[in-house]
């Protein structure tokens, strides 16, 4: 029988409009589900880079899985500060809040910048104003030697 949901349609089928069991626990409590993090008042962390041991990098880690290569987290470079080379398997997406930031092939991003760079990806980026970036993963990030860029 097709009734589309219609008023008054009546469904030989007895699980038409109940919930199916999934064994997922429903919270109710979105306390219990939230983190908040402001860039004025949280804790860096240094990022230890290797190969570039004196570049003042920080992160924040607010959901980012190195296993899974997935979530997002805060970054900021100081003034002049670089990244290492490196390739990501699935998409990294950034938006810059403040700052400036340049990427391995010369592009300048600025703030106000909302940027999608696609699996494959190969670059390292240097800020030369310093700048606080959110930055998204969808795939595991390989880091290179400068040579394979």
């Amino acid at each position: 029988m097709r009734c589309f949901y219609r008023t008054g349609c009546r469904s030989s089928n007895s699980n038409v409009g109940r919930k199916k069991e999934t064994g997922v626990k429903i919270v109710t409590n979105l306390s219990e589900l939230r983190t908040v993090a402001n860039i004025h008042t949280l804790k860096w962390e240094i990022l230890e880079q290797p190969g570039l041991p004196n570049e003042k990098v920080w992160w924040y880690n607010l959901s980012y899985d190195a296993e899974r290569g997935a979530g997002s987290y805060l970054y900021k470079m100081g003034k002049g500060a670089r990244s290492n080379p490196h390739e990501h398997d699935g998409p990294e997406e950034f938006f810059i809040l403040e700052g400036d930031l340049q990427d391995s092939d010369g592009f300048y991003y600025k703030e106000g910048d909302f940027v999608s760079l696609a699996a494959g990806s190969r670059h390292n980026s240097i800020s030369p104003s310093g700048c606080v970036i959110v930055v998204t993963h969808r795939g595991k990030v390989i880091d290179l030697d400068k040579s394979e860029l």
